[in-house]
């Protein structure tokens, strides 16, 4: 009986990893619109070029470029949910959570597009569970 126990946790187990690994999504699935990425240049030409650069490339060597490897090693592998939360407490500097959460997504749209990632048909929302769900995959594949 107590063997019996034991597999039926072990199978629950891997039941639930199994589940969260098919909702599991990509950035290369077309997970923002075109107008959210054009709305997020503009939220970002205000808000972050400033310090990250207008062509996402900083000229400080403190401030991370939001391209090439320095998108690679701060993005890629990591969920939007990550990248949103992260945003959203950091960023502007010294003005954390001064955007709005739609705002923050619509930079982090374009941020996403400006690296390579496809559009889709529909706009990433303030859901943080759903966010959680999506990775943010390497441009190159």
């Amino acid at each position: 009986m107590r063997e019996f126990s034991i597999l039926c946790t072990l199978l629950a187990g891997i039941a639930c990893v199994n589940a969260q690994e098919v909702s599991l999504r990509s950035t290369t699935q077309g997970v923002f619109t075109a107008d959210q990425a054009k709305r997020g240049a503009a939220a970002y030409n205000s808000n972050c070029a400033t310090c990250h650069g207008s062509n996402l490339r900083s000229a400080d060597r403190e401030v991370p470029h939001l391209t090439d490897r320095g998108y690679k090693a701060g993005w890629v592998g990591k969920t939007l949910g990550e990248k949103f939360e992260e945003t959203r407490n950091t960023m502007p500097l010294r003005e954390e959570r001064s955007l709005s959460d739609q705002t923050y997504l619509d930079i982090i749209s374009y941020i996403l597009q400006f690296n390579g990632a496809p559009v889709g048909k529909q706009e990433l929302t303030p859901d943080l569970p759903l966010l959680n769900q999506i990775v943010v995959a390497d441009p190159a594949g």
